[in-house]
């Protein structure tokens, strides 16, 4: 209980009525019952098939872009990460931030059906890793998409030590507006709209929280299937919702699905308490690459989701909130999926900075001049597009392409981002050929 709850109410009012990623300042007086909330909150938000030539300021033709005004707030009170990697599909992803280890160690590479990579019961996820460095101080849960286990598997959240799961567990949903829940090892059917539901979901279960706590929000959408959303959630209101209509021409569909999600993030925010806001961190990312039949400039649909291209590779990744100072900044340092989980953990005061293959970026979140990673590492295999498998590894200025085919692409990275030009079609500078062997190197150390 606050000790004046009339100073406490009014911070409230004052708060709530903007949707922030928390100030420093404003923090209220709490009494000893209450001090474990000076660890900070944490809210993991996954957009699930959203890559930068639909979203955000950083790369493609802002007419192509979603409207996403919620998102682009929190952009500009905190630090966006130009170079973030993740892998081409987002099963592989998320077992790597699950674990913070890449997928060849993980047997989690790929979407093949049926399911033949899945998190083991030996892996220690993110969620237990930070109850058990932390006296169990966290409450977590994960709300929405999960896809890295058996779909028989009922109860794999919580046998991994997620406390609370709610959500599906295959790769999408048939019908945003008609879909089976799992939670608990119980499946149910849902009618409510995906994304208003995880949303729903997420509002009731923070509203129970005392302790600090951890959200994973895994959000289908824009998946597919490409659907119009609630004309509620959505600024354009001539959307037609005739299936054929939508067929012919998906594009306008899957924006909506990202406006609508991210209206819906805005109600989630507002719904916190100031308290919660102000001591929240907030992590956004795009799980893998634009689906091919809606990929826009620059990109072109050979080169998105299920590919080792950027576009394929390179996705969104915003922080703001409790402890980051820096607002409204670029920042172009290396980043890759397994980072978050060493993310996760140094935020929550684990005294960790580095776990497995990846190496907190916490300190870029208050400065620009910390070491940064030499490399990033990215691979596709067990997947649903057999002819793009492969690895990819980059440096500040040089990628690197290995398909298993035994097809290389090399390309100056840092002057040819969209990969236009493979070096390795005609004799290589000395800075090149000498880039090309670190890049080799380092594969066989991983």
């Amino acid at each position: 209980m606050y000790t004046d709850r009339k100073i406490s109410l009014l911070f409230y009012f004052l708060l709530s009525i903007f949707i922030s990623c928390g100030e420093d300042d404003a923090t209220p007086v709490i009494t000893p019952i209450v001090t474990t909330t000076q660890a900070p909150n944490i809210v993991f938000i996954v957009a699930d098939d959203m890559g930068w030539d639909v979203f955000g300021k950083y790369i493609g033709d802002s007419s192509s872009k979603a409207t996403t005004p919620i998102l682009d707030s929190l952009a500009t009170k905190g630090v966006t990460f130009t170079n973030f990697w993740t892998n081409p599909e987002c099963s592989p992803t998320r077992a790597a931030i699950l674990t913070g280890r890449y997928g060849f160690r993980t047997s989690v590479g790929g979407v093949e059906a049926p399911q033949v990579g899945y998190l083991k019961s030996t892996e220690t996820v993110i969620q237990k890793y930070i109850n058990d460095k932390t006296s169990n101080a966290y409450a977590t849960a994960l709300i929405g998409k999960w896809h890295v286990s058996l779909n028989s598997q009922l109860d794999a959240p919580e046998s991994f030590g997620i406390q609370y799961y709610s959500g599906f567990l295959t790769g999408g949903v048939t019908d945003y507006y008609n879909w089976t829940q799992t939670s608990n090892g119980v499946q149910s059917n849902v009618t409510t709209y995906s994304t208003t539901h995880f949303v729903n979901q997420s509002v009731d279960w923070m509203k129970k929280q005392t302790n600090p706590f951890f959200l994973w929000l895994a959000f289908n959408a824009p998946h597919t299937p490409f659907h119009r959303p609630p004309l509620s959630l959505i600024s354009n209101q001539t959307l037609s919702d005739n299936s054929a209509t939508i067929s012919s021409n998906p594009f306008p569909y899957y924006l909506a699905a990202i406006e609508a999600m991210d209206t819906e993030i805005g109600r989630m925010i507002h719904s916190m308490t100031a308290a919660q806001k102000e001591n929240t961190v907030f992590v956004i990312i795009g799980d893998n690459g634009t689906p091919p039949r809606v990929a826009q400039s620059p990109y072109s649909s050979t080169r998105v989701k299920s590919t080792l291209y950027q576009g394929g590779v390179n996705t969104p990744l915003i922080i703001c909130g409790k402890n980051v100072s820096r607002k409204n900044q670029i920042e172009t340092t290396l980043v890759q999926a397994p980072d978050l989980f060493s993310t996760f953990a140094d935020i929550a005061g684990t005294g960790t900075t580095s776990y497995q293959d990846g190496v907190s970026i916490k300190p870029f979140l208050t400065g620009s001049s910390s070491a940064k990673r030499t490399f990033v590492y990215s691979e596709l295999f067990t997947s649903l597009n057999s002819s793009t498998e492969g690895y990819t590894l980059r440096n500040d200025n040089y990628k690197l392409i290995h398909l298993t085919s035994g097809t290389e692409y090399l390309y100056k990275i840092n002057t040819d981002q969209f990969e236009q030009t493979n070096l390795l079609l005609s004799s290589l500078s000395s800075e090149a050929q000498t880039n090309l062997d670190n890049l080799r190197l380092i594969k066989t150390g991983l």
